[in-house]
């Protein structure tokens, strides 16, 4: 049976999928509803069909529009993904035991491009996001499958964004010479009743880690800036000493330092366009690291015993109890050690970067969700090899947002463009799109 207009939910969104967390801001174009999202790059898969104890479907309303997407229940059907295996999703898959649980790699030269896990979180949270919209909506499940049409804005490490982006984004449209979208079905499965999700991706816009945080810091203008340089003039008035929010804006020749959990991105924008021949990536991170303090605790320390990197990273995040504290301490000891190494790789591969780009760089902006924890070794050291350019050093509780503000405006900005020739069409001719 055919969908009508009235029955296809529409959305708009920019997902950050990073190596340690996926981000996102997701928009119902119909109702103009946004979604924040933020849950761990982690999924647990296992052979059962169904959860032991699935929760009523008289609990869908209080379940959807509580934290959903950290305890999404599904099973997919696509090209895109080998198995069709319960995957559990987020903050809940941290907590399952006896089944297989699957994080990014980020030690050896595994692309994100490759890896099955990317996809799965781009699909699992649109499904989660057209359900919620219709049980917000309605007050109850569908008796119905969804039909589901998505823009989205998703983005890779720069270096293969040069050698990948119009592939990774063919492989969610379907659009690889054809003319038929590909059909990715996401099968939700947390209540009594499996609902039934149809995904299909009209559009796929693909940009480089980091370009798209300096995009949204660009695009968001003045009051973005001027919050940022409040920020930064708490903290180190001398950095920022006689700029505006205005000079800020007008800043056209900018590097990024984006450091996530298995890469960091070095994006550069020369008179105000991103040089793909200038940028670079280094294939480390903060999760590296911290994979690398596991290997030592391990051959050194039998009271330190962790399951996975992101369990470390909490641990070494949390205030120790008094009964904690001296293993906290021997934690991040080990984990401060490899910080500093990888404190030394971001700045010799900073100086690489800042001899490609040339001396008309103005600033260097520092983002991204593994920026945080090494600051107090990084930013000194950053100093000193960028010489008299400044470096803005921004808040990791903001910053880590900003590649998934940019990759939405993205997204929005060819929606907006769609909207205008749907405009001049007559009206009889318009179809569902």
């Amino acid at each position: 049976m055919n969908s009508s207009a009235n029955d296809i939910i529409t959305l708009t969104g920019g997902i950050d999928v990073g190596n340690g967390y996926v981000k996102g801001v997701i928009r119902n174009t119909k109702t103009a509803v946004f979604d924040e999202i933020d849950l761990p790059s982690a999924v647990v898969s296992t052979s059962r069909t169904s959860p032991k104890v699935p929760l009523s479907d008289s609990d869908a309303f209080a379940v959807i529009t509580g934290d959903f997407y950290n305890h999404l229940d599904c099973s997919l059907t696509t090209p895109l993904v080998a198995a069709s295996d319960r995957r559990i999703f987020g903050r809940a898959a941290l907590s399952v035991r006896g089944s297989k649980f699957t994080e990014f790699e980020v030690i050896g030269k595994h692309s994100k491009a490759d890896q099955e896990l990317s996809k799965v979180l781009v699909l699992g949270v649109f499904a989660a996001k057209a359900l919620r919209d219709h049980v917000t909506t309605h007050g109850s499940l569908p008796d119905h499958e969804l039909r589901v049409l998505v823009r989205a804005g998703l983005a890779l490490p720069i270096s293969e964004y040069v050698a990948r982006r119009h592939a990774y984004a063919a492989e969610f449209t379907g659009a690889r010479g054809g003319t038929d979208r590909a059909v990715h079905l996401v099968t939700i499965k947390n209540f009594n009743t499996p609902v039934s999700i149809r995904l299909e991706f009209i559009d796929v816009q693909v940009m480089a880690e980091g370009a798209s945080a300096q995009f949204a810091i660009t695009e968001k203008g003045e009051v973005l800036a001027q919050a940022l340089l409040q920020d930064l003039r708490a903290r180190d008035a001398s950095l920022v000493e006689g700029v505006t929010a205005a000079d800020l804006v007008a800043v056209q020749n900018t590097i990024g330092v984006d450091v996530g959990e298995g890469t960091v991105n070095f994006p550069v924008f020369t008179d105000g366009r991103f040089n793909p021949e200038a940028a670079a990536t280094l294939d480390e991170g903060y999760g590296t690291a911290l994979m690398n303090a596991m290997e030592r605790m391990s051959e050194s320390d039998n009271t330190l015993q962790f399951s996975s990197r992101k369990q470390l990273a909490d641990f070494l995040h949390a205030k120790p109890s008094v009964l904690q504290k001296s293993r906290h301490d021997r934690a991040a000891g080990f984990a401060e050690v490899e910080a500093s190494y990888l404190v030394d790789e971001i700045v010799s591969a900073l100086g690489d970067v800042l001899s490609q780009a040339g001396a008309t760089t103005e600033v260097v902006y520092v983002y991204g969700g593994g920026s945080g924890a090494i600051k107090d070794l990084l930013h000194p050291a950053l100093l000193k090899a960028a010489g008299d350019v400044p470096v803005l050093y921004l808040d990791s509780s903001y910053s880590r947002h900003l590649n998934r503000e940019g990759l939405y405006i993205a997204a929005r900005h060819v929606e907006q463009s769609a909207q205008a020739a749907l405009a001049e069409v007559p009206r009889e001719e318009v179809v569902a799109w």
